[in-house]
This record gives C-alpha cells, structure tokens and sequence, in this order.
C-alpha cells in the first residue's frame, strides 16, 4: 500500500468507530482490541470507566496493523512522549497536518496533553478530527488550525510502514481489514436515528449543507434527506438521499 492509501485505511477505521459511546457501552469493542495488544503499553488494561481517547488511536492502529507506527499508549503524555523521540511532533499554527497525523490538544494551558484525536481532513484552515472519548463517545470536532488548544501535531511514518506487522491476538475471529471498514458504517436513510445521523449530519454541515433548523440533531427526517440529496449532486453522486459508503466517504474524505 502507498501511503497515502495507509492514511486512508488509517481514516477509514477511525471512522468504522463513530458513535461507538460509553452511555450502551458499545466503546467497550475499542477497549478490547486495545488491551488485545502485546505487549501491553505499561502493563495496564483500561477499564471501561478510564479514559480512551489515546487507546481509541491505538487501537486503530493495532486492526491496521500499523503497531510500529502508531504507537500504542494508555495515556496522552507517553504517546507524545514516543513521537518527541522519534523528531516526528510538529507543534505551532506553521504545520498543516494530513489525514492520519495526530492532534494534540492542550486544554489548561500547562503545555502539556490532555486529549488526542486523528486528522480526517483539512480543507484550508479547517480541520475534521475523529476523536474517542469526545464526549463518552468516538465523535467528531470541526476545528481551526489556529485553536489555541492544539497542543501539536505527530506525525507518524506511514511512508515507512510496514505491510505485514502482527495484529494483537484477541482470541476472536480478525477485525476486517480497514481498507475495507468504511464500509461497515450503517447505510443511512430517512427514518434513521441516533449518534450516527448526528455524525452524518455535522460532516453535511461542516461542507454546508443545511440539515433544518435543529441542526445535528440525530434525527434523519425531510431536512437531512434534502441535505445528502443536495451533497450527493453537489459530488455528482447517484443522488438518491441514501448515505451508503460512497456517500460516507466523500462526506468523510473529500
């Protein structure tokens, strides 16, 4: 795989995850993989009512099989530590980070991090960012590159990556590949409902689609549908006001 397809994969599975929340406890699939990994960063196995947001990263790059590059880390502070190591943090508003990197954010101000997400895309100044435990949940943030709560940026070697490296061993049947994953988002129609929709709905809006006057509101009714509608033929996509995979990735990716 080029690396450009890798930062896709990388994308493609972050995005295999959003909704996933702590309220049904769905993000426990996450954790899973994450404590699948060996050896286990630190020795210690995340429970369910711990933070995530670094083992979400690593455990997406554990199902890409990308252990090397991604590196898995329970926590914020040694994650960043490991890429500080390797020359690969960029921090300051003069880096424009691409889909994969790593976004650091720093939300007291003591120069240290607090939360991690994934880059999804940057169009101009703006950046799409998929996050675990963004709200008890995999989630979305839209959000300048000149936020002052971005700590910086890592920058993992996909160029350099690996074609085969072991995926943990969970004791259950593979993880599909995430080339593959985006396609295991749920096709998305009216009627439709829940943390998924309002993830479709605030990536329509972030392109500026309208979704009615409640916005994001999770609900996949008449406005939401004239949304996609309106996106698919803007994409010169078979408009039928259906989120399918085709739609979920260039809603996603461009």
């Amino acid at each position: 795989m080029s690396e450009n397809e890798i930062r896709t994969a990388v994308v493609d599975q972050a995005t295999s995850w959003l909704g996933r929340n702590e309220q049904d406890g769905s993000h426990a699939e996450i954790l899973r993989v994450y404590n699948a990994i060996r050896p286990l960063p630190r020795g210690h196995a995340l429970g369910l009512d711990e933070p995530w947001c670094a083992a979400f990263v690593s455990a997406v790059g554990a199902v890409c099989g990308l252990g090397e590059i991604l590196h898995p880390e329970c926590g914020c502070a040694p994650m960043l530590a490991r890429y500080r190591a390797e020359g690969r943090y960029r921090a300051g508003t003069d880096y424009r980070p691409l889909s994969g990197d790593l976004v650091f954010y720093d939300w007291n101000g003591d120069g240290e991090p607090d939360h991690v997400g994934i880059v999804a895309e940057r169009q101009g100044e703006r950046l799409t960012i998929i996050e675990g435990n963004f709200c008890d949940k995999v989630g979305l943030r839209h959000i300048g590159t000149d936020a002052s709560s971005i700590l910086g940026y890592a920058c993992p070697d996909y160029g350099g990556a690996h074609a085969e490296t072991p995926r943990p061993d969970t004791g259950e049947p593979p993880v599909p590949e995430a080339r593959t994953a985006a396609l295991e988002l749920p096709y998305l129609q009216r009627g439709c409902r829940g943390e998924t929709v309002r993830a479709a709905q605030l990536l329509l809006i972030g392109r500026g689609y309208r979704c009615g006057p409640s916005g994001a509101d999770g609900e996949f009714g008449p406005a939401t549908y004239g949304g996609v509608y309106a996106f698919q033929r803007g994409r010169r996509l078979e408009p039928d006001g259906v989120i399918g995979p085709i739609t979920w990735r260039a809603l996603i990716v461009g």
